[in-house]
């Protein structure tokens, strides 16, 4: 089995977000057991030039090919490297880089990662040809309204060891620093509450500008320490004692979340998407506008020292290693690629 994973989105190191982390637990697994995986991406998240050389590494123990223009590149190579299957995924222009897909001939799978209609660059629609994955039942009840799509739902996959740590921090862990992540409530809560400590860790690329507001509002408040992107993230849960997720936007799934719970880390997180579905009883729900003071008791409640606090850490625990059984997530993603191909090579071959 040789899958390829196709996106336009940049993958690690140089950016580390959600669809970078998930495609590369998920490419580390399938190599563990003998598969064969390779990403095809773009180069640089903000580079509109289209003159980037294109490039191969492997120091992530499979080949990532990084190029300016992905979807001119796969039909190439395709040709090349010969997947069994391509998993296209999100991406700014998605529909585009399906397209490109399937006229290789290979079998074609599209993993949704989020619900953003505006970045589809057309429309999705039904076809045999085309295996639809989801990250979440969310995810896949929203495109089945959206567009009549009938997805696998196929969370994504975590390798605990890369999140587990045995200590507990003292801190209010708050990721990603951007409006659509809830970064105005994280200021308004670190105000009100000097007496907890919070750290906030970048994620996404930052606007420098957007970054330097932040920075000097954040130096304003003392309880607040900010460190940059890290892609051990055991460093970061190490010091940390509840982690803070108020998005504004609409979380398809939500893996901080996960990541957090391995190490028993309760949520504080708004009844946004998927989360209430990815927390389950391992944390607080607050409605994404409700006011500070709301959010303030929640917060409380999941960071000092209780026996409330002792059940959510537990809950956290055990929501998920339900959530990141990494070897029932494998399975199912191999299981769905593999009925895939098989029933294109029936149809291919008139059987």
């Amino acid at each position: 089995m040789r899958v390829l994973f196709s996106s336009v989105y940049p993958h690690l190191p140089d950016v580390i977000g959600g669809l970078q982390t998930t495609t590369d637990d998920l490419c580390t697994a399938l190599v563990n057991v003998g598969a064969q995986a390779a990403v095809l991406c773009g180069q640089n998240e903000h580079d509109t030039t289209g003159h980037a050389l294109p490039r191969r590494d492997d120091t992530l123990g499979y080949p990532v090919f990084r190029v300016a223009d992905p979807i001119h590149d796969l039909p190439l190579l395709a040709a090349s490297w010969e997947p069994s299957i391509i998993v296209v995924q999100s991406g700014t222009t998605l529909l585009p880089m399906v397209i490109s897909a399937l006229d290789t001939g290979q079998p074609t799978a599209v993993y949704l990662h989020n619900v953003e209609t505006h970045q589809l660059g057309g429309t999705l629609v039904p076809d045999a040809s085309i295996l639809y994955l989801a990250n979440s039942e969310f995810t896949a009840q929203r495109w089945h309204a959206l567009c009549g799509l009938n997805c696998v739902v196929v969370p994504p996959l975590v390798l605990p060891e890369r999140y587990f740590v045995p200590e507990r921090g003292e801190q209010v862990l708050f990721v990603n620093p951007t409006q659509i992540k809830g970064v105005e409530i994280m200021f308004a809560l670190a105000a009100a509450c000097p007496d907890i400590p919070f750290l906030v860790s970048e994620s996404w690329g930052l606007n420098p500008n957007w970054r330097n507001h932040c920075l000097q509002r954040a130096r304003r408040l003392p309880n607040i320490e900010w460190i940059a992107s890290t892609r051990d993230m055991r460093a970061v849960y190490t010091r940390a004692r509840t982690l803070l997720m108020p998005s504004l936007w609409e979380e398809s799934y939500g893996r901080t979340v996960v990541e957090a719970q391995i190490s028993g880390i309760p949520v504080v997180a708004s009844k946004r998407g998927a989360l209430p579905e990815v927390m389950g009883a391992g944390g607080l729900l607050v409605d994404a506008h409700a006011p500070i003071s709301e959010w303030e008791r929640a917060l409380r409640r999941a960071y000092m020292p209780s026996l409330t606090y002792d059940r959510l850490s537990e809950q956290a625990r055990q929501q998920a290693y339900h959530t990141a059984a990494s070897p029932v997530m494998l399975s199912r993603f191999l299981s769905a690629i593999a009925g895939h191909g098989i029933e294109r090579s029936s149809t291919a071959t008139g059987l």
